[in-house]
């Protein structure tokens, strides 16, 4: 059975284009993700994941892995 894309939106201290260049590579980690992108001129710096199958709690603790905050932002 296909899953559904799913689309997950946090709140992040993913300021810089160097921010987001660090964090790449840990992105780059999990398979499930088909596309992210930082807003670095959002003031929640915001960073929206398109997935499948991956929970908001695996990419919080990827992006403290690459040493930035995030928090889930609801709906």
């Amino acid at each position: 059975m296909e899953q559904l894309l799913q689309i997950l939106v946090f709140k992040t201290t993913v300021k810089t284009p160097h921010d987001r260049a660090a964090l790449a590579p840990f992105m780059a980690t999990l398979e499930q993700i088909n596309r992210w992108t930082v807003d670095c001129e959002d003031c929640d710096c915001v960073l929206r994941i398109e997935a499948d199958g991956v929970s908001p709690r695996e990419i919080i603790e990827l992006v403290q892995q690459a040493g930035f905050e995030c928090v889930e932002l609801g709906d």
